[in-house]
């Protein structure tokens, strides 16, 4: 056992020591350093590298003889690092950056590139490098481009971490330039087909060369190197490559593009006489029709079609074949046709030639410039026979000189048409393969291909596309244009002919036809005048309107209702005369005027608007308008407008509807005054209570309730702001339950006994965000009508209060049947509930439908006068809109009636946190305060509660004298300033004025009012108190206010 191993050692020593010398047939392997950056380098889909460096790099490697191994780095400063220390041996194409030229060797030039601004095309026009300024540029550090310091310095930079987000962002309008390597740039751009939409800005920034890096240790190579080069420029492999990975970016589309035309009928035809045509020519020319391309058409050789487009040579070529190698070598616009190569055998030999492989070992024609087919017929085992044209393939069958051929069906049936051999021959099914034909344009032209893209479909489906198929493509028809042309003549004399004899029957009847029309004409003359006289009868004012909007026909009561006008038909509508709105008097918008409207479609039934008869303005009419558009307009009438004068209606409804409002503001006075009466007497009892006490138990008491008056008295008139202002009070979040809980115990003693009142509970967690208050007067006012219904109808014995979450209000209050809706059933189907919902139903007598529609107007109301004001459900709509909720009623007759109130819902975060009634009042530290307040007594009471709590005081009764302080030099440390006061200078003003002498002056304002909005308060928003004010919240907001 110890001989063979030892046998065996001896055999790798030996092997080993020899591999050394078997290494000098050829060079080491040249280490390539690999850093995924497209185009330069990259992995393919099938995870292969590739990329321009790599595959120069496996060229010359194969030029000298040897191979790559490629070294993966982990960054571009670790690419260069690594060869200038030697750990990679050779880059294949670089510039000379300065970190490699003492340690490595430069070889001739193998490319020149340049770095310009990439901009979006729609933009570029009328900038240049030299003038780009103040746009966003994105860049990618360390990459090419960021160094451009004094471009950048005049832009905003925006930094992303790849090339293809900077592009991405320049497309999506995010920056409006990328600066990163050109060749990069234009690669993402061509691969995501937007390259038409993105040009690069000149002059270039920069201008340099790429060269091939040798590192020193291999020198000897450097002469090999150059001289493979040299050989890959003379067989312009190098080009190949270059353009390949769009290191020599295309140039642009010029104004005329150059189109090559080599032979292949039917596709190119090139006549005796030089003139091109065929079917892709000429669809081409049509798509340049549609598009405004400019072409140029020139003949080319086989090689520079098998080359394909070229910026030295030619931009387009009208269709070629869609393959993945030619795809490398040029860009495709859409199909123009689906092609497709058959095997055609004579008819007597059908049944022996069924598929491709009965012809193996067996002769087939095959046209010598058809590659795809010759590779099919080596790969089939054929005896491929390679002729001339598809004649001579025809020819060659017909003679017995091959068994098949093989070449696209349009051209040899339309070949064998010709030839009268169309019957002799039979396809072998199916086709031996199928592709597309395409435009094939060189790179660079993107925005042309997109052109061609977007005008391609309609085109295809045109009847000058069907034509040029059936023209090049289908066999020619018997009725050519020579045949048509002499069936022409015959028919045309024919006719001339015929035409004489018609003639005197036409002279015969041309005399009748001239008595008619004076008959019919005389006839129409009767009846408008008839028309006109029952017009001019009507008491309705008609204007009839053509299209171009003049008034074509107007009778007398419309000339009056417009100022008594006297203009001749057709005229335009004056100028002077315009419907008006009927609270500012003036002109309504386009929207809303009535006659636009009408002008514009809408039809109008019965609108009443005022209208301004003249260019005096206090000429003004109520008019009831309704419009309609003729089914027949071959008069010319496009739009009749009628105009009813309805001013005496008009201003009778108006002062009923006034007096109805007075009575009801009336009732609500005399509401109002007994609340504040009650209020009142409870307060003077409890002062005279207090003031006579004997105890300071007693005297606490008395002044407790005293408190508690004050504040009910508060809550009364910010109720009565809210609804006088529309604005939604002090909202809180608030328990559903507790609310519903606490109306319950409020509302059951005003309810007759045998009306039940029924709460379901709610979601102990269920919290609602609104006025409480607010919310409990909402809900007695429905409980009450529901109450009120079911007592006047004697219909009904149960009103029902219930609440659950919902996702949203309904879109507006409406009046629809609840057998319509199915809103009221409870869904649990999205659990983001924002809102809650709180219903009132009752099973009294329900509502009609005009009553339904009606019931949140203001003032509307079915009970008699002395019942009701008809403000109860509009002052809850009121609510509910301007708290962000909304209000729906549905209702039927003896059905009942359900109002949903919806509101925003509440959550733990904003739930009140309870003062605390023992914290002691916050005060001042002497600080000196201006009071101005036109209320003496208040103003002196104000006074003395400043001077308890710490602060020196300055009253004033007026915004003047204030002002007179201001002047005098009398220094304070904050104005507490009463809103509206005695003069022509309120508390707004009044702060503004001391802000413009003390700009950091603390402001407070006071006032019975606490609806203003900061645009009301002007130059100065500062805090807003409400009187009566607590000393407890008077003392915090001065101690904030001089704080802040």
């Amino acid at each position: 056992m110890a001989r063979p191993i030892r046998f065996l050692f001896s055999f790798l020593v030996l092997v080993t020591m020899a591999l050394p010398g078997w290494s000098q047939d050829g060079p080491n392997p040249l280490r390539i350093g690999f850093l995924s950056v497209p185009p330069f380098a990259q992995r393919d889909s099938q995870g292969q590298e590739t990329g321009f460096l790599v595959e120069l790099a496996q060229d010359l490697a194969t030029e000298l003889g040897t191979s790559i191994t490629l070294v993966p780095v982990t960054s571009s400063r670790d690419f260069v690092q690594a060869q200038a220390e030697g750990r990679t041996d050779l880059i294949a194409g670089i510039a000379q950056l300065p970190a490699l030229r003492n340690s490595n060797l430069f070889s001739i030039p193998i490319s020149s590139e340049t770095l310009r601004p990439m901009m979006r095309t729609d933009t570029v026009q009328g900038h240049s490098t030299a003038t780009l300024s103040g746009v966003r540029v994105g860049i990618v550090p360390p990459a090419v481009g960021s160094e451009q310091e004094a471009f950048l310095a005049r832009n905003t930079t925006v930094n992303f971490t790849t090339p293809e987000a900077a592009v991405m962002a320049l497309l999506s309008h995010r920056v409006d330039a990328v600066l990163i390597p050109e060749p990069v740039a234009f690669n993402i751009a061509k691969l995501a087909s937007v390259d038409g939409r993105v040009s690069f800005l000149n002059p270039p920034l920069r201008q340099f060369d790429r060269f091939v890096a040798l590192h020193e240790s291999r020198a000897d190579l450097m002469p090999d190197i150059e001289a493979a080069l040299d050989r890959m420029k003379q067989d312009r492999r190098l080009d190949a490559l270059l353009l390949k990975y769009f290191l020599d970016i295309p140039l642009p589309a010029p104004d005329v593009l150059r189109v090559g035309v080599y032979p292949s009928p039917p596709y190119q035809v090139i006549n005796a006489d030089g003139q091109v045509s065929g079917f892709a020519v000429d669809v081409l020319r049509g798509l340049a029709r549609r598009t405004g391309l400019q072409l140029e058409f020139q003949t080319i050789s086989e090689e520079a079609w098998l080359r394909g487009p070229q910026s030295d040579t030619y931009d387009i070529l009208p269709a070629a074949q869609i393959t993945g190698s030619r795809q490398a070598q040029m860009d495709f616009a859409h199909p123009i046709l689906a092609a497709e190569q058959s095997l055609f055998t004579q008819v007597d030999l059908a049944d022996r030639i069924t598929r491709p492989e009965d012809l193996s070992a067996r002769r087939v024609g095959v046209r010598a410039d058809n590659a795809t087919a010759q590779a099919m017929g080596a790969a089939l085992d054929w005896q491929v026979v390679p002729m001339g044209s598809v004649p001579a393939l025809l020819t060659a069958l017909q003679t017995g000189q091959v068994d098949a051929v093989v070449d696209h069906p349009d051209k040899l049936l339309v070949a064998a048409e010709n030839l009268r051999m169309r019957d002799a021959l039979t396809e072998v099914l199916p086709a031996l393969l199928s592709y597309e034909r395409a435009p094939a344009l060189r790179f660079g032209l993107g925005d042309v291909r997109d052109k061609l893209d977007l005008a391609l479909p309609q085109y295809l489906v045109s009847a000058e596309y069907a034509e040029l198929r059936r023209k090049y493509f289908e066999p020619p028809v018997f009725w050519n244009a020579a045949r048509l042309r002499l069936l022409g003549y015959a028919i045309g004399g024919g006719l001339l002919t015929l035409l004489g004899v018609l003639g005197l029957n036409k002279l015969r009847t041309r005399r009748r036809i001239a008595a008619d029309k004076a008959r019919r004409a005389a006839e129409i003359a009767e009846i408008r005048d008839e028309l006109e006289v029952v017009l001019n009868a009507a008491t309705s004012g008609i204007v009839a309107f053509d299209r171009a909007g003049q008034i074509i026909r107007i009778n007398h009561p419309a000339r009056h209702m417009l100022g008594d006008i006297s203009a001749e038909t057709p005229f335009a509508w004056p100028e002077a005369i315009r419907f008006l709105d009927k609270d500012t008097l003036s002109p309504l918008i386009a929207s809303a005027d009535p006659l636009q409207r009408a002008r514009s479609g809408h039809v109008l039934s019965g609108e009443t608007h005022l209208l301004r008869r003249s260019a005096n303005s206090d000429d003004h009419r109520y008019v009831r308008l309704r419009s309609a558009v003729p089914k027949n307009e071959n008069q010319g009438v496009a739009l009749v407008l009628v105009l009813d004068d309805v001013t005496n209606e008009e201003r009778t409804r108006q002062v009923n509807d006034r007096r109805n409002r007075l009575d009801a503001l009336g009732e609500l006075t005399g509401g109002i005054a007994h609340d504040i009466n009650n209020l009142l007497a409870s307060l003077l009892y409890a002062v005279d209570l207090a003031g006579t006490a004997t105890t300071s138990e007693h005297r606490a008491r008395f002044l407790g309730i005293a408190t508690t008056t004050i504040n009910r008295g508060r809550q009364l008139t910010t109720r009565l702001l809210a609804f006088a202002k529309r604005q939604p009070g002090f909202a809180m979040a608030k328990p559903v339950q507790e609310t519903l809980t606490e109306f319950h115990d409020l509302i059951r003693p005003m309810l007759e006994t045998r009306i039940e009142i029924q709460v379901q509970e709610a979601d102990p967690d269920l919290l609602v965000y609104c006025d409480p208050a607010q919310l409990e007067t909402a809900l007695m006012n429905l409980v009450l009508n529901s109450r009120d219904a079911i007592m006047s109808s004697g219909h009904g014995t149960r009103i029902t209060l219930k609440a659950r979450p919902v996702a949203a209000p309904q879109d507006r209050p409406g009046a629809k049947s609840r057998n319509d809706d199915e809103g009221l059933g409870t869904s649990t189907a999205n659990a983001n509930h924002r809102y809650v919902e709180l219903s009132v139903t009752d099973d009294g007598p329900g509502m009609n439908n005009a009553t339904l529609i009606r019931c949140t107007d203001p003032f509307f109301t079915t009970k008699d006068a002395n019942s009701g004001t008809g403000l109860g459900l509009s002052m809850v709509y009121g609510f509910a809109r301007h708290s962000n909720g909304d209000l729906r009623v549905y209702s039927q007759p003896g059905g009942g009636t359900t109002v949903q109130l919806t509101l925003p819902r509440g959550s733990d975060l904003s739930l009140p946190k309870a003062a605390a009634p023992d914290t002691p009042l916050q005060k001042g530290a002497g600080e000196t305060i201006l009071l101005a307040e036109d209320e003496p007594d208040l103003r002196e009471m104000t006074r003395d509660m400043l001077v308890t709590l710490g602060y020196q005081v300055l009253p004033v009764g007026s915004a003047q004298q204030a002002l007179e302080l201001l002047r005098d030099s009398n220094p304070f440390d904050l104005l507490l300033t009463d809103v509206v006061m005695p003069g022509s200078i309120g508390g707004f003003e009044l702060a503004s004025r001391i802000r413009q002498v003390h700009p950091g002056m603390p402001v407070i304002y006071t006032s019975g009012f606490t609806g203003y909005t900061p645009d009301e308060m002007g130059p100065v928003t500062a805090p807003l108190l409400q009187k009566p004010v607590h000393p407890r919240d008077l003392a915090a907001a001065l101690a904030a206010a001089l704080r802040d």
